[in-house]
């Protein structure tokens, strides 16, 4: 018998803190917000897996095999998330198959299960799990759970420029340069923690502006004086950005004054994309 399983997953607006937090490593805690990726497996259906770009097809040659399935499936992605800017388009594609074939197959899957699965495909955000935590991206481990954020807003930008990440990886000098700002990204993970557990606000955008001034002397972006222009301007909480993308934004408690800043930054800036986008918790969603 046919069956039909839809997921969503939320997109990332880059990473509330990235770094070399950990003793052995980097770890991230991804900045999940409400615009969201669709993926639909069904079973006893032959599906053409070269249409599926290549990190999906890994995604669902693992899960046939890691979830038993012996009978055809086929996997459709509905992503309308732009490739390449840190908004997490490629881990909703490879979490949203593993996190619908094993409800396909019925097989329980746990957050770090799932969430280790997804690293066995690329380094993955940390999207599948609710709240927010801090993941090691690259061993695809949890590390501390996270609440939630307050409500919070980012006039985003959006640039036709884009950053590959397993290109930002390969270079061994930023890597180095990571690694000798483990301190100060230490201390803003202290912070960003914090204002979580006290839901602080300017606590935790604090920390997310933090993390990216340490990003933005380790790779230089040129949207960086606009958003530190737009930030004064339009008296915004902080900046938050992708770390290994171009993506960036500045942060508000209110979505009028969000969408203001947009408008201001809109005037300003015709190198792609502006919109607002509303901080939101991580985990799948069955989509009916």
């Amino acid at each position: 018998m046919n069956r039909e399983i839809r997921i969503a997953l939320p997109a990332t607006l880059g990473e509330w803190i990235q770094g070399w937090i950990l003793e052995d490593g980097e770890a991230l805690v991804s900045h999940c917000v409400d615009w969201w990726g669709c993926v639909s497996v069904r079973s006893g259906v032959e599906g053409d897996e070269r249409a599926l770009p290549p990190k999906a097809q890994r995604a669902l040659g693992l899960a046939m095999e890691h979830f038993d399935l012996d009978h055809p499936v086929a996997a459709t992605l509905e992503n309308p998330l732009p490739l390449s800017l840190g908004l997490g388009s490629s881990t909703v594609d490879v979490a949203g198959i593993l996190g619908a074939c094993a409800l396909l197959a019925e097989k329980a899957l746990s957050e770090e299960e799932h969430f280790a699965l997804c690293c066995t495909v690329e380094p993955s955000d940390g999207i599948v799990f609710r709240g927010l935590a801090l993941v090691d991206h690259l061993r695809g481990r949890l590390v501390e759970r996270l609440p939630e954020t307050p409500p919070l807003w980012t006039a985003a930008l959006l640039p036709r420029r884009t950053l590959d990440t397993e290109d930002y990886r390969k270079d061994p000098v930023r890597m180095r340069a990571v690694r000798n700002r483990a301190d100060r990204h230490r201390r803003a993970y202290a912070i960003l923690r914090d204002g979580l557990h006290a839901r602080d606000v300017r606590k935790i955008c604090a920390a997310a502006t933090l993390s990216a001034l340490l990003q933005q002397a380790i790779m230089p972006r040129e949207e960086w004086p606009l958003l530190l222009a737009a930030t004064r301007e339009c008296r915004g909480f902080g900046v938050v950005v992708a770390h290994s993308g171009t993506a960036g934004g500045v942060l508000f408690a209110n979505p009028d004054e969000a969408s203001r800043c947009a408008e201001w930054m809109r005037f300003r800036w015709d190198g792609g994309d502006v919109r607002v986008l509303a901080s939101t918790s991580g985990g799948l969603r069955r989509w009916m």
